[in-house]
């Protein structure tokens, strides 16, 4: 998706994060239908904001710094990638669950920093994911792991 306005991504960001549903749509916001949807979680905006700018010119973007929103989105806007950036957590794992409920074809990526002592979260959530990647992480493996995936 190619936006007029840099900041769109953002205003699209902070449009479906407020709850209203279908708000980003209504605002103006339009998804190319010839074009894959890869739905980005992560608590840091600034990174959602770059990998939205990275590949929006491949793919549909739908971006939020909500947890909470992923299982909505992933119903509402059809997506048929999800990247998820978080720390492990019981939690997330239970998030991640949630979305292979909903869709159990639907391709997860995880990014975390990876730590010693959550060898057993690790294991956990790479249960449910199709790739883990830890921080820091080559740009160029996961672009080539979204396009197998979605292929």
């Amino acid at each position: 998706m190619k936006y007029s306005d840099p900041w769109e991504p953002i205003l699209m960001t902070l449009a479906t994060d407020s709850h209203e549903g279908n708000q980003a749509r209504d605002a103006g916001t339009s998804v190319d239908e010839s074009k894959k949807t890869i739905l980005i979680y992560s608590p840091d905006l600034n990174f959602c904001f770059s990998l939205s700018m990275l590949f929006q010119d491949r793919y549909n973007v739908i971006t939020t710094t909500n947890p909470g929103m992923l299982s909505k989105f992933v119903a509402d806007y059809s997506a048929d990638l999800v990247i998820v950036d978080a720390v492990p957590s019981e939690k997330m794992i239970e998030r991640l669950s949630g979305l292979r409920g909903l869709n159990k074809l639907l391709p997860i990526i995880m990014l975390y920093v990876y730590s010693a002592k959550d060898v057993y979260l690790d294991q956990k959530i790479r249960a449910q994911v199709d790739s883990v990647f830890y921080k820091p992480f080559d740009l160029g493996a996961v672009s080539k792991r979204i396009e197998e995936l979605l292929s």
